[in-house]
């Protein structure tokens, strides 16, 4: 019965994490939707992190279905994922930020934090595929 309910609080903080990155990646449309100019590598990137994230609620909602206590390693993949995920989400907003409003601070964050985007994009994008094969 413990197993049940540390899983389901697992499941439940991984639902609110990824909402809290689907925001994010909402978030970062918002100035260029304001300035009327969108950048299409801005948008290209909250475009697919969005997909991202409903594949990754898709794999939530299929771990919260069968009850995956026995597949935990799908569990652990799944929340590494998610962590790549919202690192992903801010670089794409700190870079929005800083491409409309001329921000330093901004600039200089997301300048730091790109050369982690692609491959954190598609090693989160691998280890949700990984975890949802995993889970089924």
């Amino acid at each position: 019965m413990e197993n049940f309910q540390s899983l389901a609080s697992m499941l439940d903080l991984y639902q609110l994490s990824l909402t809290i990155i689907l925001v994010l990646h909402a978030l970062s449309l918002v100035p260029q939707w304001q300035r009327q100019y969108f950048h299409p590598r801005l948008m290209r990137v909250a475009m697919l992190g969005m997909m991202l994230g409903i594949a990754q609620g898709a794999v939530i909602a299929v771990a919260v279905e069968y009850s995956a206590v026995a597949r935990g390693g799908g569990i652990a993949l799944l929340g590494a994922a998610i962590m790549m995920h919202a690192w992903v989400a801010l670089q794409n907003l700190l870079a929005s930020c800083a491409f409309v409003h001329l921000h330093q601070a901004s600039a200089i964050m997301a300048h730091r934090m790109r050369r982690g985007q692609r491959p954190l994009g598609y090693l989160s994008a691998a280890l949700t595929l990984i975890a949802g094969l995993t889970l089924a």
